[in-house]
């Protein structure tokens, strides 16, 4: 089966230059990761949520530095279209900021993401 470029999504990009830098095929990590590649495909075009562990086992499988995994984690975000945050070690502030930024962020205009983005990153 044939798939168009456009269809794909950035995980799946990203998994397809992964998989041909090791000469690996869709079905060779399919098997890896035992799933079926008909699964996996669809992962790659949006037509099914990426698990949260895969980006671990495939860092795992290709052997990933740290910025290839944290690119690796940033497409399957992208690709999910979700964040998920696991509340339960953080302090009541904590949980009570992510779940106002949660709420808010939709409505920033662009000053206040800059603003966001410069603390965020610890840029003064």
């Amino acid at each position: 089966m044939t798939m168009l470029n456009n269809n794909i999504t950035s995980f799946g990009r990203l998994l397809r230059q992964l998989r041909e830098r090791k000469g690996d095929s869709l079905r060779d990590l399919a098997t890896k990761l035992d799933i079926s590649a008909a699964f996996l495909s669809a992962m790659e075009i949006g037509k099914k949520k990426i698990p949260n562990d895969y980006a671990c086992r495939i860092a795992e499988i290709y052997n990933l530095n740290s910025d290839e995994l944290k690119e690796l984690e940033d497409s399957i975000i992208v690709t999910n279209k979700k964040v998920m945050l696991d509340l339960d070690n953080m302090t009541d502030d904590q949980v009570e900021a992510s779940l106002i930024f949660a709420r808010k962020i939709k409505d920033a205009d662009s000053d206040l993401l800059d603003r966001l983005m410069k603390a965020l990153k610890d840029e003064n």
